[in-house]
């Protein structure tokens, strides 16, 4: 009988090994493509890092790969947000202040940034900014086909890629060309803020900040008033439990081999596996299968994790520091949800505001040199970091992975990002038929 390319779908489940943003968005658009998929999650809750209170940041920009994820697992995502009281709304430009005492306020609408720019730098430094964030605009057009939207191996990082990202530039490099001390500053802070020494990370990382200027700020509102980013982790959870996801809370899993899967309960026969945990855990569990990436990851090192603190502040002291962070912003808001950015010589200080009846929950993300965080991805270190990253293909057959430390990069829109490839090639794996945005035939 010739081979038509689909496969039956298999009896056993797709197993999901760990419960953060990766595993939620695999096992959700795995169970949407009718896939049995159990969740296997050492914590008693779903979420791993980001549902910490005040860990994943109230303010944030690239809201798609959030729609997209609800889209292609049933209900839309602002029709999600609306059944439950939330929507989407712009948040207000961050203001950031700087070692020598001076504060800008950074618009991300382009032509308000500009005329913003031009009021504080004067028009050539504006000039240079705008040009910088527009080289960074093709930089990311490029980027997005290396372990974002399409499957990044050792074979896509062409020479012709290799330069038109700039690879060999670093963060500080494009800070020191860009001869202004603001703009250098906000270069800079791009890589603390994902764990990494601007020294060592790759300059288009930066590509955050023309991110920003293209698709906005945006902050989670509940009723009209803002609210923690966390509560889109528990909506994520509901669409687990909607399409039916078996998830398995405190069960750690403690070995994966082809076709099977390990708890302290016993082994399930699984027909794939989605690994979402970080790569030196994931090589605790994989044993000898995994030489290659065993190899690769000797060379590198956890991100540093930001130090979060969460305070309910009062009116009354609404001017304050931020709670031994060393920093004062003296601001408080009123209805929407602020950002203080304060760069600092060894990091960076981020200070969000929510409005809360009374006063303000505050919120201090420290950046900078400290504490390592596996969960947190992975340290730049150099250009050679990217390759050693996990591939989406582990070398263990039936098995994908997808984490904060995937070569598409640890942010939380990221992640999602990486949790929709692994589900493109385990659905493609065990069923033949392709599922990726590219293939036109598909109709979500």
């Amino acid at each position: 009988m010739p081979d038509t390319g689909v496969h039956r779908m298999s009896d056993d489940p797709v197993a999901v090994v760990g419960g953060s943003l990766a595993g939620m968005a695999a096992a959700a658009r795995l169970a949407k493509q009718r896939h049995r998929v159990v969740l296997f999650e050492a914590a008693d809750r779903l979420g791993g890092r980001w549902v910490e209170p005040g860990v994943l940041p109230p303010a944030f920009t690239l809201p798609a790969p959030w729609r997209d994820l609800f889209r292609k697992s049933g209900r839309a995502f602002d029709a999600e947000l609306a059944r439950t009281g939330h929507a989407l709304a712009p948040a207000p430009p961050a203001t950031h202040h700087f070692a020598d005492g001076s504060a800008l306020t950074l618009p991300a609408d382009r032509g308000q940034q500009w005329a913003a720019l031009t009021d504080a730098w004067g028009r050539p430094a504006a000039t240079r900014w705008r040009d910088l964030l527009d080289d960074l605009d093709d930089r990311w057009q490029v980027l997005r086909r290396l372990g974002l939207e399409h499957e990044f191996t050792a074979a896509d990082l062409t020479p012709q890629r290799r330069r038109a990202v700039g690879l060999n530039q670093t963060v500080q490099q494009l800070a020191r060309q860009i001869d202004h001390p603001q703009a250098a500053a906000l270069l800079l802070s791009t890589a603390w803020r994902i764990g990494s020494d601007p020294a060592r990370t790759p300059g288009f990382i930066t590509a955050r900040l023309a991110l920003e200027r293209t698709f906005g700020r945006w902050q989670l509102t509940r009723d009209g008033a803002p609210v923690p980013a966390a509560e889109l982790i528990a909506l994520l959870a509901a669409r687990l439990e909607l399409r039916g996801v078996e998830v398995r809370l405190t069960e750690p899993v403690t070995g994966i081999e082809p076709g099977l899967v390990t708890t302290a309960s016993g082994s399930t026969r699984v027909a794939a596996v989605v690994a979402t945990v970080n790569p030196w855990s994931y090589l605790r569990l994989a044993g000898p299968t995994e030489p290659t990436l065993r190899r690769r990851t000797r060379w590198t090192r956890p991100a540093w994790a930001a130090s979060v603190r969460v305070r309910n502040v009062s009116q009354e002291v609404s001017t304050g520091s931020a709670g031994g962070s060393g920093v004062t912003s003296g601001e408080v808001s009123t209805g929407s949800t602020s950002e203080a950015v304060h760069h600092l010589p060894d990091g960076v200080m981020v200070e969000y505001r929510i409005p809360a009846s009374g006063g303000h929950t505050l919120i201090t993300h420290g950046h900078g040199a400290g504490p390592e965080d596996a969960s947190a991805g992975t340290r730049w270190t150099s250009p050679r970091t990217w390759l050693r990253l996990p591939p989406l293909r582990a070398e263990t057959p039936g098995v994908v992975t997808a984490s904060a430390s995937s070569r598409g990069g640890n942010d939380p829109w990221a992640q999602l990002l990486s949790g929709a490839l692994a589900t493109y090639v385990t659905h493609e794996n065990l069923t033949g038929a392709d599922i990726r945005p590219t293939n036109k035939a598909v109709r979500p």
